[in-house]
C-alpha cells in the first residue's frame, strides 16, 4: 500500500493542467509538505540540501543556546483524538483514513466471482459479521471476444475525443469543476476528501483487477491500436469508471444543491468511461463493472464516514438523507444483457445502459460506531459547502 500512496504525489502534476492551483499543492502528499510551503520543489531540496544543512548548523551556532536555556511544555492530548488530524500533513491524514477504511474489509474468491465484504467486529460480544458490499463475476472469454467489434467500432470517435482522452489520464478535477464549480482554492478539505475517495478506489479496484485478470482489448486484436499507453494491469473493472462514478455520487451528496448537479455528473462519469473504450483500452463491459463497483464503494464509504454526522440530524438546513447503509450489487453480464445468450452479452453497449442495478439494501451494520478519521474528513468538507469553514 505504501507504494500506491507514494503514487499519489503524481497528482501534483495536475496543476500543470491549468485547472486549480490548489491541486498543485497536493504534490506535497507524495513528497515534503514543508518544502511546498516554502515554494521549493523536491528537486530543489535534493540539489541543495547540503547547503541548507550547513546554513542551519551555522545559524544555530550563532544564536543558541542561550545561557538561561528554554524549557517548553508541549501538551499531551488524549489518545486517538480526531481533533489532532488538523495538525498533521495531508499525506499523514490520507494514510490514517485509508487504514481505517481498508482494515475493516475482506476480499474473497468464490468460484469465478470476486467479492468485497465489510467486517463488523464486536469485541465485547466476541462476534464478527460479514456484510457484502459488491461482487463481480468474471465474464467468459467468448463475451470479451464479442466485445472486440464494439471497441473497433468506437475507434471512429478517436479524433473527436482525443483531447478528452488525453486530459482525463489524471483524475478529472477540471471536468468535475466545470460542472460543479468546486472552487478548491477555498475548499482544501473537499480536495482532500476527493483524493481520499480516489485512493480508496485505486486500492480496491486493483485488488479486483488482479483477481479477475481479464486481458485488454489489444490482447484480442492487433487492429485495436490504442492511442495512449496501455496500463500495466488487467482490464476489468475499469478504474476510470469506478473513480468517476464514485466522485459523481460523492459530490451530489456533499453539495447543497447536489441533486441538480447529479444528472450532469453522472453523464460526465459515463462519458469519461466511454472515452477509455474509444481510446482502445477497455471493453464496454469493463465500464459496466466499474460503475457497479464505484457506486457500491461510495455508498459504503458514505455510510462509514457519516455515522457521527448522521447522529446529529440536520445541520445548516441540509437533511442528511444518505449513509444509512448501501446497496450490495452483483455484476453479472448475463443479467446486464437481459439474456443468457453469449452473443447478446458480447454486444452489450455501455452507452445504452448506464444505470447500475439497485441491488439489495444493507443497513449500517454498526450505526453507533463512529469512524474517527473518516468522520473528520467528511465533516470538514461538509462545512466548507454549508456555511462553516473547515478546521
Amino acid at each position: 500500500m505504501a507504494g500506491s500512496m507514494g503514487a499519489m504525489g503524481a497528482m501534483g502534476a495536475m496543476g500543470a493542467m491549468g485547472a486549480m492551483g490548489a491541486m498543485g499543492a497536493m504534490g506535497a502528499m507524495g513528497a515534503m509538505g514543508a518544502t511546498g510551503a516554502m515554494g521549493l520543489t523536491v528537486s530543489d531540496v535534493s540539489d541543495w540540501n547540503l547547503t541548507f544543512m550547513d546554513a542551519l548548523i551555522k545559524t544555530r551556532g550563532g544564536i543558541a543556546p542561550l545561557p538561561e536555556g528554554a524549557v517548553l511544555t508541549p501538551q499531551f492530548p488524549l489518545l486517538d483524538q480526531a481533533a489532532q488530524l488538523a495538525h498533521w500533513a495531508p499525506s499523514v491524514r490520507m494514510h490514517l483514513a485509508l487504514f481505517e477504511l481498508i482494515s475493516s474489509l475482506n476480499f474473497e474468491i468464490e468460484g469465478e466471482k470476486a467479492s468485497l465484504y465489510y467486517l463488523d467486529v464486536k469485541r465485547a460480544a466476541k462476534t464478527c459479521t460479514h456484510s457484502r458490499i459488491v461482487s463481480l463475476l468474471r465474464p467468459s472469454k467468448k463475451v470479451f471476444e464479442g466485445q472486440v467489434k464494439l471497441v473497433e467500432s468506437w475507434a471512429e470517435l478517436r479524433e473527436d475525443r482525443s483531447s478528452e482522452i488525453l486530459t482525463q489520464l489524471t483524475p478529472q478535477f477540471l471536468f468535475w469543476s466545470s460542472v460543479a464549480h468546486l472552487n478548491l482554492h477555498a475548499r482544501p478539505r473537499t480536495l482532500e476528501l476527493i483524493n481520499l475517495v480516489l485512493a480508496f478506489a485505486s486500492n480496491i479496484q486493483m485488488r479486483f483487477k488482479h483477481a479477475l485478470a481479464c486481458p485488454r482489448p489489444i490482447d484480442y486484436s492487433p487492429s485495436i491500436m490504442p492511442v495512449i499507453p496501455v496500463p500495466g494491469h488487467s482490464s476489468m473493472p475499469s478504474g476510470h469508471a469506478t473513480e468517476a462514478f464514485m466522485v459523481a455520487h460523492l459530490l451530489a451528496k456533499l453539495m447543497p444543491h447536489g441533486g441538480m448537479h447529479a444528472p450532469y455528473l453522472q453523464r460526465l462519469a459515463a462519458r469519461t468511461s466511454i472515452n477509455r473504450t474509444v481510446a482502445g483500452l477497455h471493453f464496454p463491459i469493463d465500464s459496466h463493472a466499474g460503475q457497479i463497483l464505484g457506486q457500491s464503494l461510495i455508498e459504503h464509504f458514505l455510510c462509514i464516514a457519516t455515522r457521527a454526522h448522521r447522529a446529529e440530524g440536520v445541520e445548516e438546513g441540509g437533511s442528511l438523507d444518505f449513509g444509512e447503509g448501501w446497496n450490495k450489487r452483483f455484476f453479472d453480464i448475463a443479467v446486464a444483457a437481459g439474456d443468457t445468450d453469449v452473443e447478446k452479452q458480447g454486444a452489450l453497449d455501455f452507452r445504452a445502459t448506464t444505470q447500475p442495478p439497485e441491488g439489495r439494501f444493507v443497513g449500517d451494520p454498526s450505526p453507533g460506531k463512529p469512524a474517527r478519521v473518516l468522520g473528520w474528513f467528511w465533516k470538514q468538507a461538509w462545512r466548507e459547502w454549508h456555511g462553516r469553514g473547515g478546521q
